[in-house]
């Protein structure tokens, strides 16, 4: 049966940000309270689906008939003097009257209990204002809160209409159902209230918030004619991902609803998520009861069941126990045309399908919904954009429409438009609510997002290579070559002169370990996506079997890709591969695929788009050969040669020939590691047990250099100036700091005598008591403290 309830609204500002409040009319409860109408209007009309359902189930309806009181109103918003015993206040209020009983009646939607009668040609603020003067003198005599504003519309406040198709259920309740439930039994669940609980009513999106489908009348009539045929055959939306799906069966079910062509009772639309079916059942069974419950709701009443993640459906249920999955209990019903289904996927994620259940697969009438040509694509942009400025009540610019349009298909591919720009246009939207939304500001939007500065990104400004050179160097000391080829691979993607099916670039770094590849790898991050936790880092020593491998991108049990889910997560990024020559034989493969394409598909038809990353691969491969090459006082370039040679040796052509640079990391001489020493030394520094104490430390130049005899190293590199920088600095400083309270002062000095390095470390606070000059010291000045220190002791 249809019901139609009134609703009343608010809209208001709270901290800034535009609120709406939401619940029934005549009742305090359900409420919701949301940044969007939209949303507040779905929870309060899904919360009033499930509670008339309920009400609906008992033997009496007289609940029932109360929650659903719904009169012809009158609207008005009036001021009303409200007196006192001491103060008189004036408000703004909605009033809503309606005829009943004969009488006229007439409320304050804030307070839904308090109604009251208007005589024939009685004015109904005056009578508001009497009645509500009554209502606060009586509570100022009990001694509550007597604030009239608190019931008085914070902002804006309206009335509209909700239409919720409620199933009656006249037959009487079962007594048997307890006993049978006793003895082990699983009672029978009401099939509308199950699908409420899992489920999520389409056409109660209906008109707002239902999507509009443009220029796609002929992929919209296709389906409404399939939906109202006899057979129920499963129907498939088919497209990449973006491309106007969800549109399409918005754009029906709209069609349907509207006054003009609706029918008597317009068809049903219920979205369900596979984990949704199965969320709070713990027994065996219980998760089938309620299926089987829902889906004999849904062959009762004809609605349709739309899933958004039908391979998902093949996985819920399964468990230690059992390996019955939701799909398995549902394709009976499918094969016989019980049941209506709808589901929506992507090319990629059909052929997954057809792997893993080529029967289901086969019971689906494909419905191609294909990437619009690019002027419709701009097209539905400029519509769209004209309702996010509605919804959002901001105004975007036509270049920062254009500038998003761009952007999105430059850096976007594994996207279609238009869903792609008007969903990143609608983040910033959502961002700028109430402003001007400019070029600059979707620029930056984008930066945010990818970590690619506005630089990079805008055309419209200069990027020099030796200002990437620059920043650049500042992380890394020496290997020159490297720094070279990195900032050769960034200026060619800021002219957008890459290739645009592959990764941004992809090198190759050969060297002996502790020459500094993976932290010329962390530089690479740092300036281009503007953060080191852009580097995802893989060791493939980790996966030298195929069942390892497998990991990477996943498989239909475990779908979870590492490699896959990384890079959905964090398109913009620098993929490491360390030791990329211990790995199996699958994972070059694996890797062969990503450098000449540029995506990966996972085991459930997701795609991960590499196109955003660079790619770095380690090795030190022919590391004996180039030492052996070298020998001393040898030029460096015999040595590089190996490397290259041994590298060409080891991977086949194909894959060889697929990396953008090979680049051979020389070995440190001893001038750099100094420099090395001097850096770590600043990072021992910065560490906590430092940070948080008042240490001033004073390094001196022999100390230094004892650090850098010990750890210089040519095989070892810069690995080994970090062990004794720690054995000779760390350890010692920490036993002396171990043994004092955190807040006293003091001075550390290290010094490098003939034999080792020793520390000493000088408490301030009792020699600093006696000098009339302590609170006067800056301790930014480690060397006037010091000379301070000497001359009190």
């Amino acid at each position: 049966m249809k019901f139609t309830l009134p609703l009343y609204h608010e809209k208001f500002t709270e901290n800034g940000a535009v609120r709406y409040f939401v619940r029934p009319l005549f009742h305090e409860t359900p409420d919701a309270c949301r940044e969007d109408l939209r949303r507040a209007t779905d929870s309060v009309a899904n919360a009033l689906r499930r509670d008339l359902a309920a009400l609906a189930r008992k033997p009496r309806q007289d609940d029932l008939a109360a929650m659903v009181f719904s009169p012809e109103l009158n609207e008005q918003t009036a001021r009303v003097s409200i007196a006192l015993r001491r103060r008189t206040f004036e408000a703004e209020y909605l009033l809503v009257s309606w005829e009943a009983m004969g009488r006229r009646l007439c409320m304050t939607p804030r307070l839904p209990g308090l109604w009251f009668a208007l005589e024939r040609g009685q004015d109904a603020a005056s009578r508001a204002g009497e009645v509500l003067s009554a209502y606060y003198r009586s509570l100022e005599r009990q001694g509550l809160d007597t604030d009239p504003t608190l019931h008085a519309p914070r902002g804006s406040a309206w009335i509209t209409h909700q239409e919720l198709d409620i199933a009656l259920d006249h037959s009487l309740p079962d007594e048997r159902a307890e006993g049978r439930a006793a003895i082990g039994a699983y009672e029978s669940l009401p099939g509308d209230e199950e699908l409420h609980r899992v489920g999520r009513l389409v056409n109660a999106l209906y008109p707002e918030a239902l999507v509009r489908a443009v220029q796609r009348d002929a992929e919209v009539a296709d389906l409404t004619r399939l939906l109202a045929a006899a057979d129920r055959r499963p129907l498939l939306l088919l497209g990449p991902s973006g491309a106007g799906k969800t549109a399409v069966l918005h754009e029906h079910v709209r069609r349907t609803m509207e006054p003009g062509q609706r029918r008597s009772a317009p068809q049903q639309v219920w979205q369900v998520a596979p984990q949704r079916l199965i969320s709070g059942m713990s027994y065996v069974g219980q998760w089938e009861n309620r299926l089987h419950a829902i889906l004999a709701e849904v062959r009762r009443r004809d609605h349709v069941l739309y899933f958004d993640d039908f391979l998902g459906l093949f996985r819920a249920g399964q468990s230690a126990g059992s390996r019955l999955s939701v799909a398995q209990v549902l394709r009976p019903f499918a094969e016989r045309r019980e049941v209506r289904v709808l589901a929506e996927m992507t090319p990629q994620a059909f052929r997954v399908l057809a792997e893993q259940d080529r029967g289901w697969s086969d019971l689906f009438h494909v419905i191609p919904v294909r990437e619009q040509p690019e002027e419709e694509a701009l097209r539905v942009v400029l519509h769209g954009r004209r309702n996010l400025e509605a919804s959002h009540e901001c105004r975007l610019d036509v270049e920062a429409v254009a500038t998003a349009v761009e952007l999105q298909q430059r850096y976007r591919r594994d996207t279609a438009m238009p869903g792609k720009a008007l969903g990143f246009l609608g983040q910033v939207a959502a961002r700028h609510r109430g402003e001007a939304v400019s070029r600059d500001d979707v620029l930056r939007e984008f930066e945010a997002q990818s970590g690619l500065s506005v630089t990079f990104l805008d055309q419209r400004r200069k990027l020099e290579r030796d200002e990437v050179l620059a920043g650049l160097r500042r992380g890394v000391l020496g290997q020159e070559a490297a720094l070279q080829a990195v900032a050769d691979a960034i200026v060619v993607a800021r002219a957008r002169l890459n290739d645009p099916e592959r990764p941004l670039g992809s090198f190759l770094f050969l060297g002996p370990t502790g020459t500094g590849k993976t932290h010329c790898a962390k530089a690479l991050a740092r300036w281009l996506y503007g953060s080191e936790e852009a580097l995802l880092r893989f060791d493939l020593n980790e996966f030298q079997s195929p069942h390892a491998v497998a990991r990477l991108a996943g498989s239909f049990d475990e779908p979870e890709g590492l490699l896959t889910s990384a890079v959905r997560r964090r398109p913009f990024s620098v993929l490491l591969f360390d030791e990329v020559e211990k790995a199996h034989p699958a994972a070059h493969d694996l890797l062969l695929q990503v450098l000449g394409e540029g995506r990966l598909t996972d085991a459930l038809g997701r795609t991960a788009d590499f196109c955003n990353t660079m790619i770095v691969l380690t090795s030190n491969m022919g590391a004996e050969q180039a030492h052996q090459a070298m020998g001393f006082g040898r030029h460096a370039e015999p040595g590089a040669e190996a490397y290259v040679a041994a590298a060409r040796k080891f991977f086949r052509p194909e894959f060889f020939n697929r990396l953008d640079r090979i680049v051979p990391f020389a070995r440190l001489p001893r001038e750099q590691v100094g420099e090395i020493a001097r850096g770590l030394l600043a990072g021992l520094l910065r560490r906590e047990g430092l940070g948080r104490r008042l240490c001033i430390l004073h390094v001196d130049d022999g100390a230094l250099q004892r650090v850098v005899d010990e750890g210089f190293h040519p095989q070892l590199g810069a690995r080994a100036v970090r062990r004794a920088l720690e054995q000779a600095f760390t350890v010692p400083l920490a036993r002396h700091l171990a043994a004092l309270r955190a807040e006293v002062p003091t001075v550390i000095r290290l010094s490098g005598e003939a034999r080792a390095v020793t520390v000493a470390v000088q408490p301030l606070a009792p020699a600093m008591a006696a000098a009339p000059a302590a609170a006067a010291l800056d301790y930014s000045d480690p060397h006037g403290v010091i000379a301070a220190v000497d001359a009190v002791v």
